[in-house]
C-alpha cells in the first residue's frame, strides 16, 4: 500500500514507519464511542491523529488548517489507519509460522 502523503505549503510529506504509539493512539480513536463529540471535537480529534502520525514539525495543526480542506480531512485519517494496518500486517507475516516449521 502507498504511504499516504500531506501537502502544505506546496511541500509534500510522508510519514515515518509506525511506531507502536501510533498504532495503539488510532485503535483508540476507532475504539472510542464518537457518537457525543461536535462535529468540531471530531474533527479535531482527526487532526491531532494526522499531527501524531505524520509526527513531524513541518506537520502542525496551523499548516493542517491552513492547506487541506474539511472534506480532506477524515479521508487522510483514513487512509492513514490503513496504512499503519498494511505495514503491522506485513510484518506479521513474516513471522515464522511454528506449525509450519514443525512438518
Amino acid at each position: 500500500m502507498e504511504k499516504p502523503k500531506i501537502t502544505l505549503y506546496g511541500k509534500t510529506y510522508t510519514p515515518s514507519a509506525p511506531k507502536m504509539k501510533v498504532w495503539r493512539r488510532f485503535l483508540a480513536f476507532y475504539d472510542e464511542d464518537k457518537t457525543k463529540l461536535t462535529v468540531e471535537e471530531f474533527l479535531d480529534a482527526q487532526v491531532e491523529l494526522i499531527l501524531f502520525a505524520f509526527d513531524r514539525k513541518e506537520v502542525t495543526r496551523e499548516a493542517v488548517d491552513e492547506n487541506l480542506g474539511v472534506a480532506d480531512i477524515v479521508p487522510l485519517v483514513r487512509g492513514l489507519f490503513l496504512w499503519i494496518q498494511s505495514q503491522a500486517f506485513a510484518h506479521l507475516e513474516k513471522i515464522p509460522n511454528a506449525e509450519g516449521e514443525k512438518g
